[in-house]
């Protein structure tokens, strides 16, 4: 009789063991925990390695001679734009204006290469030089984008911006 009490004690201890863990179970699957990143913070965050890495690039480039020596740079432009773009349409609304310059510089340097393997022009020269130095100011701004709590800042929006104009002016003056 005594063992059988204490079967039946450990059935039942079982028995709510399994009760209280289905129990919180379901609490959790009601509830899921966010415990993953802010989706616009990594994004941003990707969007600013990619300008880094054309800042890089353009700098190197800055000493080419030939178009054959672009390569890096006009895919550092594809990236760095793609992501910008796409960081754009995240925030919606104009929060983010895109960088179209960055776009269009990959369109020059096509256009460059179409006749095939040869020297820059003294004026392509100059123009990738004008590029490079306008275009190290938009990290400091880049930077300081968001906000802690991810939001736009829009003095800095701004100056995003300004500094795409002078960049577009510059392409603009090559062409």
């Amino acid at each position: 009789m005594r063992r059988r009490k204490q079967r039946d004690l450990l059935f039942v201890g079982l028995l709510l063991v399994l009760l209280v863990s289905l129990v919180y179970q379901g609490y959790r699957m009601m509830w899921p925990h966010t415990e993953g990143e802010n989706a616009e913070r990594m994004l941003f965050e990707v969007a600013q390695f990619q300008m880094q890495v054309l800042g890089t690039s353009l700098a190197d480039a800055a000493g080419s001679s030939r178009t054959d020596e672009l390569n890096a740079l006009k895919l550092a432009a594809y990236s760095a734009s793609y992501a910008h773009d796409r960081l754009a349409k995240t925030f919606g609304d104009g929060a983010v204006d895109p960088l179209k310059p960055v776009g269009d510089l990959v369109n020059v340097i096509t256009e460059w290469q179409i006749g095939g393997n040869r020297l820059l022009t003294d004026a392509e020269k100059d123009m990738l030089l004008q590029y490079s130095q306008l275009y190290a100011g938009v990290m400091p701004v880049y930077e300081k984008l968001l906000s802690e709590d991810g939001h736009v800042i829009a003095s800095q929006a701004g100056q995003l911006k300004k500094i795409g104009k002078e960049l577009a002016k510059t392409l603009e003056e090559t062409q």
